[in-house]
């Protein structure tokens, strides 16, 4: 008898522990997992229409082809280039649309059969110029004041590269403010998205933004500067990228 009722009370036992694992996997296991929930991440791109309003240009000063071919260049021709560079410097600067001005001559030299052979001289200088686009007229006599100096000095030979529209940077950063709204907008339609398709409540857990990814695209439309025909101006879109993290419960 003894032995029966042991038996059956180590029966009922075993039954009490399985049942109470099976109420610990299901209850407490279950609402862990529930706990845990689902994250993931997603990029979210939005873009804005910006329209150019300044136009960039760049103005070059090379040696003339009697520079290149010098052999010997005279203290007298040396001032006279520091000259000219010191009255298209003072000329470009009224307007205040060019930065730089500095300018380098230096011997220039060749290779033939394995030996350095001074061939000449060789002179550079670059204004980087960005142009209002309601100042387009004060940019022609700009060019126009910019040839006639340059044409005085025999040696220096006046370049300009295409003009190409473009935006200021108080354009640019207006309009990232105005991506960073619409991202967050977009990121906040697509908790309430993800939460019905889910059947679970989304919450943005996190969101970041690369400040250096806002960026346009520019058709490059550009026309030659040396008769200041200016570029057809169309919009742009400039657009942001943000990384969304989402927690659903």
């Amino acid at each position: 008898m003894k032995s029966f009722l042991k038996g059956l009370g180590l029966g009922l036992l075993c039954l009490f522990l399985f049942i109470l694992g099976v109420v610990f996997n299901t209850e407490f296991l279950g609402l862990k997992n529930q706990k845990q929930g689902l994250e993931f991440s997603r990029n979210i791109e939005v873009f804005n229409e910006i329209t150019p309003n300044v136009f960039n240009a760049t103005l070059n000063f090379s040696a003339s082809e009697e520079l290149n071919k010098k052999t010997t260049i005279s203290q007298e021709e040396k001032s006279n280039i520091a000259k000219t560079f010191k009255e298209l410097s003072e000329r470009i600067a009224k307007e205040n649309f060019c930065k730089g001005g500095s300018y380098a001559l230096e011997p220039n030299y060749s290779y033939y059969q394995g030996q350095k052979v001074f061939s000449g001289y060789k002179l550079y200088s670059d204004f980087i110029c960005q142009i209002p686009h309601d100042k387009n007229k004060e940019y022609e006599q700009l060019i126009k004041d910019i040839e006639n100096i340059s044409s005085t000095n025999t040696l220096i030979s006046f370049n300009t590269k295409a003009l190409q529209a473009g935006f200021d940077e108080a354009t640019l950063e207006k309009n990232k403010e105005i991506l960073y709204d619409l991202a967050l907008n977009k990121a906040f339609e697509k908790e309430q998205h993800y939460s019905k398709t889910l059947s679970k409540t989304c919450k943005i857990k996190n969101i970041y933004f690369d400040g250096n990814n806002a960026r346009y695209f520019s058709s490059n439309l550009t026309a030659a500067a040396d008769s200041v025909v200016l570029p057809i101006i169309k919009h742009e879109k400039q657009t942001l990228i943000a990384s969304v993290i989402f927690e659903c419960q």
